[in-house]
């Protein structure tokens, strides 16, 4: 904007401008943050690093553990630490961090602005926000609003007030100095579940500023959104805040959206916001069931990169049953042109002379590097674990062995999935590793036969297995095994690996000679990628060169589910009778809704 100003001989007054007026404004924010893991990610630094600029005073106030690598991350981005209890969420925090700031010292504001860490942001320019707001006729403010509705308060289900959402609120000066906006906040209770805390703060501190005259206003006024639905557009309908140009985005927008992924490329396309923080935080937080839905976990097995990475040390173990087999992966091994030693276990000495004999004229026998014998006992799993100390100092490892099935054509393409998407593409799997360090594991993309002829059926599985077996590992991370709709898992477990993200299993030093660590060969298999998880890596799936249309998806799962459904009834009735069947159906349907995705409830 234009400076218009009148000199005289000795005087120069100058009248400014309404831009430089709201951007000296003297403000104050008390940013709120909370990490279930007692971590602090990477976007709540970027968020603070692009809005530092317009207060006076940050007050950044964490309810979860902030370390000394916490608080070098934060230099320059606050004014004043308060570390506390998580207390009263968010509420909680601001009331502490107000009262302890003191009512005169903050009556020198202009304004204070109350935030949390549950948005990504910004989206788009915050100075923009500012200057609209502080523009306008109000007297508080705050980003979106809720329409009223007659149902669906948390925790009650009762009515819900139209108010300003708590996630962002800005008080001016008139209202902070006002003796009943200091009661609100003294009255104010370190409730233990959240649902309070919405029912009593949230949604009623507008309603009490409006009834005493106070004027409100919201940068995107959400009430004039033409919805059908009563849920609120922050939450439930984030496409619109693209349009709207609003900085901040909630977090549980992606939990509560159909097509996460759909937001990604919003976010990719209309703004310059690194969503690769995105990913990081979804990563840590969220389990990898959900982070499946944000997209880039599947690579093809034609995927291409030119650049040149640091080679990385690279190691195969390959247990050795069934020597035809062998054979197939040594002609693979030939053609291969990355660097890898090699690790071969068998379960006899005779096996042991064959593998020697048949490996002699090819070019891989150099990369051997031992064969040991190892006992028959725990499947391949029990012979990788058994020399996984020699694997440790490897940057990357992959874990292999002869299949063989019962169903002849059944084993046969089960060991080509294998060989198509994790043993052909070596070199392309080693520069996915290379290129991003958070990767953890890489497992092949689910098979033909339990993708199309048996499904996998997570109700079949022995969850409380699961459970004992993740927690006997100390995982610091938490699991709902019961809610989960499927399991992301190597199946067959075959897979690629840093020995460092799956350090919580390699420390236990299971022992298979005297059986003890039979019990959990399942367990590991379906938990890799969830181990993974625990040490805040990443995970890939490779898929096969041909795949079947998603059409096909359709047409045999339903075919396939009313063919299974009617077996699985007839052999329960034959072996329970029918009171039993019908009981066990019900408990059945009563896992399988538990287990549904929050927007089919919404």
């Amino acid at each position: 904007m234009r400076h218009y100003g009148i000199f005289c001989k000795h005087i120069r007054i100058v009248f400014h401008s309404e831009e430089e007026e709201w951007s000296r404004m003297n403000r104050i924010l008390f940013f709120v943050h909370y990490n279930k893991y007692n971590d602090l990610e990477d976007y709540v630094v970027y968020l603070l690093e692009h809005i530092k600029h317009l207060y006076t005073r940050i007050v950044f106030i964490s309810n979860s553990h902030i370390s000394v690598e916490h608080t070098d991350k934060l230099s320059g981005l606050y004014h004043s630490l308060f570390q506390r209890e998580n207390k009263g969420f968010d509420f909680g925090a601001w009331k502490d961090a107000l009262i302890q700031e003191g009512k005169d010292n903050l009556a020198a504001y202009d304004s204070v602005t109350l935030m949390n860490d549950t948005c990504f942001g910004p989206l788009f320019s915050m100075d923009a926000v500012y200057e609209k707001m502080e523009g306008l006729d109000c007297d508080f403010w705050g980003m979106t609003n809720r329409k009223a509705s007659k149902y669906g308060m948390p925790g009650t289900d009762g009515p819900i007030p139209e108010h300003i959402q708590s996630y962002f609120l800005c008080f001016n000066n008139n209202v902070l100095i006002l003796p009943a906006f200091w009661q609100f906040w003294e009255n104010v209770q370190y409730e233990k579940e959240v649902e309070k805390v919405i029912q009593k703060y949230e949604t009623k501190i507008s309603g009490i500023l409006q009834n005493m005259g106070f004027k409100p206003a919201v940068f995107f006024d959400t009430l004039s959104v033409d919805i059908m639905s009563l849920q609120d557009v922050a939450h439930n309908r984030p496409y619109l805040i693209f349009e709207e140009k609003m900085p901040l985005l909630k977090i549980k927008a992606f939990v509560n959206f159909l097509i996460p992924s759909y937001i990604i490329n919003l976010i990719r396309n209309k703004t310059n916001y690194p969503f690769h923080l995105i990913y990081d935080y979804f990563t840590h937080i969220y389990d990898p069931n959900f982070t499946l839905f944000l997209g880039e976990k599947t690579i093809s097995t034609f995927f291409q990169n030119s650049i040149n990475y640091p080679k990385h040390s690279t190691a195969i173990h390959l247990h050795v049953f069934y020597l035809d087999i062998f054979e197939e992966y040594i002609t693979i091994f030939e053609s291969i042109t990355t660097n890898f030693d090699l690790y071969i276990t068998t379960d006899t000495g005779e096996k042991e002379k064959e593998i020697r004999n048949l490996i002699t004229n090819y070019k891989t026998n150099e990369k051997i590097k031992e064969i040991t014998l190892v006992k028959n006992t725990g499947r391949n799993i029990g012979a990788w674990l058994m020399i996984a100390d020699k694997l440790y100092d490897y940057d990357i490892v992959g874990h292999f062995y002869t299949k063989k099935s019962s169903n002849e054509w059944l084993g046969i393409s089960w060991q080509e999935h294998i060989f198509e998407t994790l043993v052909c593409p070596l070199n392309t799997i080693t520069k996915l590793f290379a290129s991003n360090e958070k990767i953890g594991i890489i497992i092949p993309d689910m098979p033909y036969f339990f993708r199309y002829v048996k499904p996998f059926d997570i109700s079949e599985e022995d969850i409380s297995s699961l459970d004992t077996f993740w927690h006997k590992m100390n995982c610091k991370k938490s699991l709902d095994f019961i809610s989960m709709q499927t399991l992301i898992f190597p199946v067959g477990a075959m897979f690629w690996y840093r020995p460092t993200a799956l350090r919580p299993l390699l420390e236990m030093q299971l022992t298979f000679a005297d059986g003890s660590g039979e019990i959990f060969l399942s367990s590991i298999e379906r938990l890799l990628v969830y181990i993974a998880w625990n040490e805040n890596y990443d995970y890939r799936i490779m898929l096969p060169n041909q795949q079947l249309s998603y059409f096909a998806d359709n047409i045999l799962y339903y075919r396939g589910r009313i063919t299974t459904l009617s077996n699985k009834i007839f052999k329960s009735i034959k072996k329970r009778g029918l009171i039993k069947t019908l009981y066990k159906s019900f408990i059945v349907i009563k896992r399988t809704l538990l287990r549904q995705p929050s927007w089919v409830w919404s």
